[in-house]
């Protein structure tokens, strides 16, 4: 008689003991890898003899050297004449033209000791106490140093041109 509600309480014990959560993960799914064999390719590569040539062409001159400081076209660009394509750097010019002056100067120089040591020698002969070679040769080393005043006179202005 008592029985049937132990029974019962035993039942329901076991269903609720069934009805529990389980805690175990699933078994994981092992991935397969994929692997592949890699073989090295040949390239084949071919060597040709020839030469590039443009389309058109200009072949340009320059009367001055120099570091080139600045392009102003490019590749394609139409000019006119009279425009400018690249300008050079005018340190070197202003240099050359320093040098010409310094050259200048010395010849100056050299003319002035050349023309006193004449107008000596010419007095020295006319009082017989120097030889006709010795005043020739006085007047040769004047007409040397006109010709190197001349010299750098030309250098001069042509450093100066060049510098614009």
């Amino acid at each position: 008689m008592n029985r049937s509600p132990r029974i019962a309480s035993l039942l329901v014990l076991a269903a609720l003991a069934a009805c529990s959560r389980s805690e175990e993960k699933p078994p994981e799914v092992i991935r397969p890898v994929l692997s592949m064999v890699v073989e090295p390719k040949t390239i084949e590569t071919f060597g040709f003899a020839g030469s590039v040539e443009p389309q058109y062409s200009a072949d340009l001159a320059f009367r001055l050297l120099g570091r080139v400081v600045s392009r102003d076209v490019r590749v394609g660009d139409l000019v006119t004449k009279g425009t400018t394509i690249a300008a050079l750097d005018p340190t070197a010019l202003d240099l050359a033209v320093q040098a010409s002056k310094a050259d200048l100067s010395n010849a100056q120089a050299q003319f002035i000791n050349a023309a006193a040591s004449e107008d000596r020698q010419r007095q020295l002969l006319a009082s017989a106490n120097t030889s006709q070679a010795t005043f020739d040769a006085a007047k040769q080393a004047r007409q040397a140093a006109e010709a190197g005043v001349e010299r750098a006179n030309a250098a001069l202005a042509k450093s100066q041109e060049q510098l614009g």
